[in-house]
C-alpha cells in the first residue's frame, strides 16, 4: 500500500507540475471597451469578437495595408474575414451590421469608400466596378469592362492597389475565366472611359494601382522594382533599385506624390517621387539587431499628408543570437522627409509564430495596419499572442491622439 501511495503522489505531483508548465492563452481585452496601451498611452479597443458578431472562420481584420476600411465620416468600416467574407461594422459601437458575401462575384471585393457619400463604396463583382449603397443594400453597375474585353471575367488590382482619392481614375487587372492576364488598363470613372491599355511587361504583375492624386499608374512585378506610369500608361520610369517590397503610396506636406517602401537593397524605409524616381532614405532599419523584421506601410491619410504609417511584424522571439530591436510588432508614424520625426503608437501584440524557424506562421498576424483618410484612426488585425490557431486574429482599433502631427 506504501509503494502504490507513494506512486499515486508521484504521479500527481508530475501532473500538477505539467499542468502548471503548459502555456496558458492570452487574455483578450473585452469587445467594445477602450483600453490604454501600456508604453505608448494611446486608446485603443477591440472591435470584433467570434462568439458576439458571429462571423465566419477563424478570424477577422482589415482588408490591407494599403486599403482605408472606415467611410469619409468614420460613421462605417468593413472588414474581411481571415476565410475571405467582407462584413460592414458600424464604427460608432462596433457592431456587425451585415456580411458583405451576397455581392461576391468570383474575386475579392476590393471594396473602396466614396470620396464624400458616406453610405456609398465600391467594389469588384466579375467583369464589372459596382457601387453599394449600404443604406438601401442597392449595387449599382458603374461599367462592364466585358464592353471593350469581350474575354473579360474579371478585374482586380490584386488586393493591393487603389482608385485616386476622388475615386475618378482606376488602374485595373483585366483577367480571363481562368485568371489569366489580358490587359493593364486605366479608366476614368467621369468620362466613363478606358484611357490607357498596356499588354506587354517585363516581370510577373504583383498588383496595380493608382496614386491618390490620380496623376499616376503603377505597377508592382514579383521581382522587378515597380515601375510608375503617366496616367494614361504611355510612358514610365522605374522606381529605384530594391523597391519591390512591401510598400504604399502617399502625399507629402507639399503634395507631391509618393511610394514609400522597405528598400530590400539598403534596408532603409525610404521613398522614392513618383515624377522624378528620386529616393529618400528615411529611416534604417535594425536587421543588425533582430533580422525577424517584417514591415507594412500605410499611407491613407491624406487629409494629414506628410506621414506614413509603418506596422512591424514576426515572431514572439527573435532568432537566435538577436534580441528585439526598438520597432519590433509596434505600430508607428514616419514624417515624409529626410532625418524624418518618428511617433510610436502602439504594440501590437500580434506574433506569426513562437519563433522564426517555425514551419508554421500565421499570415493574418502581420498586423497589416491601415491609417484612415482622416488621419483620426487606424486598424490593425492582431491574435494577441494566441498561437494556437494558425488563422486568428480580431480587429483592433487605435485612436489618434488629437494634434498628433503638430
Amino acid at each position: 500500500m506504501t509503494e502504490k501511495k507513494e506512486l499515486f503522489i508521484l504521479v500527481l505531483t508530475l501532473f500538477l507540475f505539467l499542468n502548471a508548465c503548459k502555456k496558458k492563452e492570452p487574455i483578450l481585452p473585452d469587445k467594445g471597451v477602450a483600453f490604454t496601451d501600456s508604453l505608448y498611452s494611446t486608446t485603443i479597443v477591440r472591435i470584433t469578437d467570434q462568439e458576439i458578431d458571429g462571423y465566419s472562420g477563424n478570424g477577422i481584420e482589415n482588408e490591407y495595408a494599403r486599403a482605408d476600411a472606415y467611410n469619409v465620416d468614420e460613421s462605417y468600416l468593413i472588414l474581411r474575414g481571415n476565410d475571405g467574407v467582407f462584413y460592414l461594422y458600424n464604427a460608432s459601437n462596433y457592431q456587425l451590421v451585415r456580411s458583405l458575401d451576397q455581392l461576391n462575384g468570383g474575386q475579392e471585393l476590393e471594396p473602396r469608400w466614396h470620396p464624400t457619400d458616406p453610405n456609398i463604396f465600391y467594389y469588384f463583382s466579375g467583369s464589372n466596378l459596382m457601387s453599394y449603397n449600404i443604406i438601401n443594400s442597392t449595387p449599382q453597375t458603374v461599367h462592364n469592362f466585358a464592353q471593350e474585353f469581350p474575354n473579360c471575367s474579371f478585374i482586380t488590382t490584386a488586393s493591393e492597389g487603389d482608385a485616386s482619392l476622388d475615386r475618378n481614375y482606376w488602374c485595373l487587372m483585366i483577367m480571363d475565366y481562368m485568371f489569366n492576364l489580358i490587359s493593364v488598363i486605366v479608366y476614368e470613372r467621369n468620362a466613363d472611359s478606358v484611357i490607357g491599355q498596356k499588354n506587354t511587361f517585363p516581370d510577373a504583375i504583383n498588383w496595380v494601382s493608382m496614386d491618390m492624386s490620380g496623376h499616376h499608374a503603377l505597377i508592382g512585378y514579383d521581382s522587378h522594382v515597380c515601375q510608375v506610369f503617366t496616367f494614361d500608361l504611355a510612358s514610365y520610369i522605374d522606381l529605384p533599385t530594391g523597391a519591390n517590397g512591401h510598400m504604399d503610396l502617399a502625399i507629402t506636406q507639399d503634395s507631391n506624390d509618393v511610394m514609400v517602401y522597405q528598400n530590400n537593397a539598403t534596408d532603409w524605409i525610404a521613398m522614392a517621387d513618383l515624377n522624378t524616381g528620386a529616393e529618400t532614405e528615411l529611416v534604417p532599419i535594425p536587421f543588425d539587431v533582430n533580422a525577424d523584421i517584417g514591415l507594412h506601410f500605410s499611407g491613407n491619410c491624406g487629409a494629414t499628408p506628410g506621414w506614413v504609417l509603418v506596422s512591424t511584424y514576426g515572431a514572439k522571439n527573435p532568432p537566435a543570437g538577436d534580441t528585439h530591436s526598438w520597432m519590433d510588432n509596434l505600430l508607428f508614424m514616419v514624417e515624409l522627409k529626410a532625418n524624418p520625426r518618428i511617433i510610436k503608437l502602439a504594440q501590437t501584440h500580434s506574433y506569426t509564430a513562437e519563433n522564426p524557424d517555425d514551419i508554421e506562421k500565421n499570415y493574418f498576424a502581420e498586423a497589416f495596419a491601415s491609417i484612415n483618410y482622416n488621419g483620426t484612426k487606424i486598424v490593425f488585425g492582431s491574435n494577441w499572442g494566441v498561437l494556437s490557431l494558425m488563422d486568428y486574429t480580431d480587429a483592433y482599433e487605435v485612436r489618434m491622439p488629437v494634434g498628433w502631427n503638430q
